[in-house]
C-alpha cells in the first residue's frame, strides 16, 4: 500500500524546490491548497486546488519528474487556463495548454514524468488560443477508446474526438468553481509578478501574464455599438429651416439627422471559422440588436475565404442572417476591394476571422473598422481588435 504520508513529504519538497527555482510561481501557489488523494488517477486542478495521486507519484515519478509534474499544475493555474475555455472543447484546450507548458518546462531545462504531451512546432511563446485553433484545423490523433464486448456505444459518455492531454490521456484540468476565484487569482498573480519584477526576477513569461490580466476584456458588442452611434452625425441646417418661422420671413436652422450609411460585415469563412451552429445564432442576434439600436441604412454580409464568395444584403428593417459557405484559404483584400469599389456610403465595418491571412496588403479604408478576433492574436494593421468567442 502507498505510503500517503511520504508522497506528502515528497510533493512538499518539489514546492520548496519551486521556491528557489521559480519564485513568482511559487509565490502565486502558496495561496493554492494542494492534497494527494486517490480520487485523481494522475495529477489535476480547478485553480483552487491541485491534487497528486499517491499511486502515480510513487509509481511513475523519479523527485526531478515530480518536480516537473509539480511545475506542470502550477503553470495551469498561474495561466488561469481554467478560466479562460469559453466554450472550447475542453479535451483539446487540455491538450493545447499541456503542449504549450511542457515545451516551457523542457526548455527550461527540468524533467516530465512519461506519457505526457509534445508537439513538436508548439514553442512556449504561442497562446493557448492559437495552438488551439491550429490543433482544431490539423487535430492530433484521437484517443484509442477501449473496445466495449457487448457492442453497444455508450463508452464513457465522452464524445470528444480529441485527446486531453495530461500524462494519461484524459486530461488534468477542471473547470473553475466560478468567476469570484478568478478575481482572487489574478490579484495574487498581479502581485507576485510585481514583486518577482522588483526583485530582479522578471521573464517572458511574468511579462505576459501581467500584460494579459491588465488587459481591457470589452465586448465586441459594445465597440460595435459605440462605432455606429458615433457615425450618426446630428446637426443644424439652413437648407431646410424651421418651418414654423418662415411665414414670418425668419429663417431658423433645423436639426438634421444624417442618415447612417451601411454596416459592412466580413465574414472569414476559411476552415476554421462557423462551425457551431449555435454560434451563428448568438452573433446573429447580437448583430439584430446593434441593428435595431443605431439603424443603419442597410447591412452588408460579404462572405470571403480567398476570395468573396457570397455578399448577402439587408436593407433598413430587414432581419440579418448569417448563412456561410464553408471554403478553404483565408484572404482579406477581397472585402476591403468590395467596399472599395462599392458605391454605397458605410458607416463602418467588422470582420470576424481569427486573422490567419496577409495583412500586409491592406489599407486603412477610411471608415471606421472592428476586427472581431476568435483568438488573441490582435496585431491588426488598422481599426480596433476585439476577441469574440464563437
Amino acid at each position: 500500500m502507498t505510503d500517503i504520508s511520504l508522497v506528502e513529504k515528497r510533493v512538499g519538497l518539489a514546492y520548496s524546490k519551486l521556491g528557489i527555482r521559480e519564485p513568482f510561481i511559487a509565490a502565486v501557489m502558496s495561496k493554492i491548497k494542494r492534497e494527494v488523494t486517490p480520487d485523481v488517477p494522475t495529477a489535476a486542478t480547478n485553480g483552487s486546488w491541485v491534487k497528486f495521486s499517491p499511486d502515480f507519484v510513487t509509481d511513475k515519478c523519479t523527485d526531478s519528474q515530480l518536480f516537473g509534474l509539480v511545475l506542470h499544475e502550477s503553470l495551469h493555474v498561474v495561466l488561469m487556463h481554467m478560466w479562460r475555455r469559453e466554450g472550447r472543447d475542453p479535451r483539446l484546450w487540455n491538450y493545447a495548454n499541456d503542449a504549450i507548458i511542457n515545451a516551457y518546462i523542457r526548455k527550461r531545462g527540468y524533467e516530465l514524468p512519461d506519457g505526457g504531451v509534445f508537439v513538436d512546432w508548439v514553442t512556449e511563446s504561442m497562446s493557448s488560443e492559437e495552438v488551439y485553433q491550429k490543433l482544431k484545423d490539423n487535430p492530433p490523433p484521437p484517443p484509442d477508446k477501449p473496445d466495449n464486448p457487448d457492442g453497444d456505444e455508450e463508452g464513457d459518455g465522452n464524445d470528444s474526438p480529441y485527446p486531453a492531454g495530461g500524462f494519461d490521456g484524459e486530461g488534468d484540468i477542471e473547470d473553475a468553481v466560478n468567476e469570484a476565484t478568478k478575481a482572487d487569482l489574478e490579484a495574487t498573480i498581479v502581485a507576485a509578478a510585481k514583486m518577482a519584477k522588483e526583485c530582479g526576477q522578471g521573464s517572458g513569461l511574468v511579462d505576459r501574464i501581467l500584460e494579459d490580466i491588465g488587459k481591457p476584456k470589452v465586448a465586441w458588442t459594445d465597440v460595435l455599438r459605440n462605432m455606429m452611434s458615433e457615425s450618426a452625425k446630428d446637426d443644424y441646417t439652413f437648407q431646410r429651416p424651421r418651418r414654423r418661422f418662415v411665414s414670418q420671413g425668419i429663417y431658423l436652422p433645423s436639426l438634421h439627422s444624417d442618415a447612417l450609411g451601411g454596416l459592412l460585415i466580413g465574414a472569414d469563412v476559411s476552415g476554421s471559422m462557423w462551425g457551431d451552429p449555435t454560434e451563428l445564432a448568438q452573433v446573429s442576434a447580437e448583430i439584430n440588436a446593434i441593428v435595431s439600436d443605431t439603424r443603419p441604412a442597410f447591412v452588408e454580409v460579404v462572405y470571403c475565404d480567398s476570395a468573396v464568395l457570397r455578399v448577402d444584403r439587408f436593407e433598413h428593417g430587414e432581419e440579418v442572417e448569417f448563412k456561410p459557405c464553408q471554403g478553404g484559404g483565408t484572404r482579406f483584400k477581397p472585402v476591403f476591394d468590395h467596399l472599395e469599389e462599392s458605391q454605397d456610403d458605410y458607416c463602418g465595418m467588422i470582420y470576424f476571422t481569427d486573422l490567419y491571412g496577409d495583412l500586409n496588403e491592406l489599407m486603412d479604408p477610411g471608415i471606421p473598422c472592428v476586427w472581431g478576433l476568435t483568438h488573441s492574436k490582435d496585431d491588426v494593421p488598422f481599426g480596433t481588435p476585439v476577441p469574440v468567442q464563437l
